[in-house]
């Protein structure tokens, strides 16, 4: 499937149809409340790790969210990006960390609005391939069975697609794709054998291979990405009242942040501005990817 098409039915078809999260009928939100129910903000945590540990790890930035909101925080995983915005398009969630690439996608399908960014982090999309696969740099991928995170990752998907175009290399024709559903088991795909490559996060292969639960000897970099300005925004659903969205983004920029900065890697949290996602929608253009179209979805 293309990135175009993925992504058309992924933040388009998928959410006029009904599913587990007992979406509403296209055209609608669940829930257009002004307010939280039940003091209660409803918190999505970016999806697809296996690391049991990763809500512990996660847990100062949904404090900072349920803190702004002036709620209890109530904290559900997803199982990908896109099911972000399928609930809160149906108001099952309230507020998220999510990637910056598909936050224009989210914003043009569902009306969510990004509130924060982090900046500062030394990150940046990876190809990681095994020593034995014969990949030396970006142009021995054709061909090769590539593992990328999943439909909604900016540095498991989008970037390095981006820059398999940017080679010349078709990344829906040129080499055998399949995603993964997150940045370890994308690794794990590489250390099992079962695909060639996995495109990935650079600092999510840095700490698999601190922890030697991949082989740095057996698995390594072969092409890295320009550094990506954004690492996670906070985003909410539309329908969230102007008190909580003040009070989110004021959480973040206050003097109380720094165990969240801490966990994400971040130097800064900044109130989002349109023209951070200027990036972001020029490569969904590059890809093929209509937003104005997507927007009538």
């Amino acid at each position: 499937m293309n990135s175009r098409t993925a992504l058309r039915r992924g933040l388009g078809a998928t959410l006029c149809a009904a599913s587990a999260l007992s979406l509403t009928a296209c055209g609608g939100s669940g829930k257009d409340s002004a307010s939280l129910s039940d003091g209660v903000v409803k918190i999505g945590l970016p999806p697809g790790e296996a690391d049991p540990k990763f809500q512990e790890q996660f847990q100062p930035v949904t404090d900072l969210i349920a803190k702004g909101a002036g709620a209890k925080a109530e904290v559900t995983k997803t199982s990908d990006y896109l099911g972000v915005v399928e609930a809160m398009r149906s108001g099952l969630i309230d507020a998220a960390g999510f990637s910056p690439f598909p936050t224009p996608l989210a914003q043009a399908v569902a009306g969510v609005e990004p509130l924060v960014v982090a900046k500062g982090v030394p990150y940046s999309s990876v190809f990681v391939c095994r020593t034995d696969s014969g990949v030396k740099g970006i142009e021995d991928l054709r061909g090769k069975k590539i593992a990328f995170v999943d439909p909604g990752s900016t540095s498991g998907n989008y970037i390095p697609k981006l820059m398999l175009k940017r080679a010349g290399i078709d990344p829906e024709k040129d080499v055998k794709g399949t995603y993964a559903g997150g940045h370890d088991t994308a690794e794990l795909a590489v250390k099992q054998g079962s695909v060639d490559c996995a495109a990935d996060a650079k600092v999510a292969y840095e700490q698999m291979a601190q922890a030697k639960v991949i082989s740095a000897d057996e698995q390594k970099i072969v092409v890295e990405s320009d550094p990506i300005p954004i690492s996670m925004v906070i985003i909410v659903r539309k329908g969230i009242d102007e008190k909580t969205k003040q009070g989110i983004t004021d959480a973040f920029l206050g003097k109380g942040n720094a165990a969240a900065l801490k966990a994400l890697g971040a130097t800064s949290f900044k109130k989002a501005e349109d023209s951070d996602f200027t990036l972001f929608r020029d490569a969904a253009k590059e890809l093929g990817v209509d937003l104005e179209e997507l927007s009538h979805k």
